[in-house]
């Protein structure tokens, strides 16, 4: 069976109904949420669950995100945070073959770097020099200014396909409301 993926915009949209979304977008008039959920669907077993998030601030005041801004509220409302790097490294095995299978599919972020409108971050660093071992886990974004980043969550206890779940951003100095995201893993 071939799938035929075309991008719209920033959206990725498959021809076919029965293919799994990957890409979930949110948006309102102060900034932008993209999460590509490729790499998590494969590793829903783990503790630690891996999602590609951009966000970009539309906001004419600059926004401040660290990594308390980032987390996960399943149905029941239990919020899942992001763990430490010394806890993702000590509970978490996968992070090398994750950097070789993650996807940034749907997700604009060749046009913020173009643009040098793409800041840097590295929550969680690799032990390899080549995408470096420093950690990044604190950036300010300016109007238009956008990040994208591998991030890492607690996995939710009752994560399962199908089941939706929310990924949120609140930053730390910004916006009054935070943007959620409605995702399903199917």
């Amino acid at each position: 069976m071939l799938l035929f993926a075309a991008f719209l915009g920033a959206g990725l949209l498959w021809s076919q109904e029965s293919a799994p979304q990957i890409l979930f977008i949110a948006e309102n008039q102060v900034g932008k949420v993209w999460a590509n959920t490729s790499l998590s669907r494969q590793r829903t077993d783990e503790a630690y669950l891996p999602m590609v998030v951009a966000v970009q601030n539309m906001a004419q005041s600059p926004i401040t995100l660290d990594r308390s801004s980032f987390s996960l509220v399943d149905l029941d409302g239990i919020v899942y945070f992001m763990p430490t790097v010394q806890q993702f490294r000590q509970y978490y095995g996968k992070s090398l073959i994750d950097e070789r299978m993650v996807s940034f599919g749907g997700i604009p972020w060749e046009g913020w770097r173009w643009n040098r409108r793409l800041e840097t971050t590295n929550f969680f660093p690799s032990m390899q020099a080549r995408r470096g071992n420093t950690t990044v886990d604190k950036v300010s974004l300016r109007q238009r200014h956008a990040m994208v980043d591998l991030l890492y969550f607690e996995r939710p206890r009752n994560l399962s396909l199908g089941r939706p779940f929310l990924l949120e951003i609140r930053p730390i100095k910004g916006w009054e409301e935070p943007i959620r995201l409605r995702i399903v893993l199917s």
